[in-house]
């Protein structure tokens, strides 16, 4: 190859390089401006209702008895306790201990400006079925796997315009092994269809938030915001009943 055809050829491939870069560079900016304007475009749709529901499926609220129907699977809410000593619900400091929360004293006292919140609730399995148990001929298991409604929050945290923001469960009773997939599968457990198991669950509540505001706890968590719904549990640190 004589020397013109080497520089032609150069030539060609510096300006090839130049038009890959600016091409890429193009794309890299419209990717950042897509992503900033689907940040800037987030909107917290979720509305804690006003009034009682009327039935399992409603979008009101629901109270201690009654029962949310969703997906196949039943919650109903039988008691709610607010405690300053998990001694008083009869719970294990270690299981704290387990999950890496500081906030409970080696006399079950609870320190920090918290309270422990726990609900007692019936879950029946009515005919859900995980996708893993239905597409996996070769699984060990033969229930179905759930996940534990794990979490509560103060009506202004779940309607916040860039919320909603929620409290994750420092405890539940009917939790996987800690060292199971590194505990990971806490929140998980099994029941069959036509099962029903009643568990309790547990949150460490700033005391200030709790005196002040009304409480949620959540079902439907693992969805979109706008169909959640609600159990109207706490109110000004009172637990509240349906009239």
């Amino acid at each position: 190859m004589n020397l013109n055809k080497k520089s032609t050829v150069i030539y060609l491939c510096l300006i090839f390089s130049l038009l890959t870069a600016c091409s890429y560079r193009e794309f890299e900016d419209s990717l950042k401006q897509e992503l900033n304007h689907d940040e800037d475009m987030h909107v917290n749709e979720a509305i804690v209702p006003e009034q009682p529901a009327e039935d399992e499926e409603d979008d009101g609220l629901f109270f201690i008895g009654d029962t949310i129907a969703r997906g196949g699977v039943e919650y109903t809410l039988n008691d709610v306790h607010i405690s300053k000593n998990i001694n008083e619900v009869g719970l294990d400091k270690e299981e704290f201990n387990s999950l890496g929360y500081p906030l409970v004293n080696d006399d079950g006292s609870i320190n920090d400006n918290h309270q422990l919140v726990t609900v007692d609730v019936t879950i029946k399995n009515i005919n859900y079925t995980d996708y893993e148990l239905r597409t996996n001929p070769d699984l060990e298991r033969d229930k179905p796997n759930l996940f534990i409604e794990s979490l509560i929050g103060f009506k202004d945290d779940l309607e916040d315009p860039n919320g909603p923001f929620t409290i994750e469960l420092s405890y539940f009773s009917h939790h996987a092994p800690f060292d199971q997939n590194l505990g990971k599968d806490y929140r998980q457990f099994l029941l069959g269809h036509g099962e029903e198991v009643e568990v309790t669950v547990g949150w460490l509540v700033p005391i200030d938030q709790l005196n002040e505001e009304p409480l949620y706890y959540l079902n439907g968590s693992e969805g979109r915001a706008e169909d959640q719904q609600y159990f109207y549990i706490i109110s000004e640190g009172e637990i509240v009943y349906r009239d």
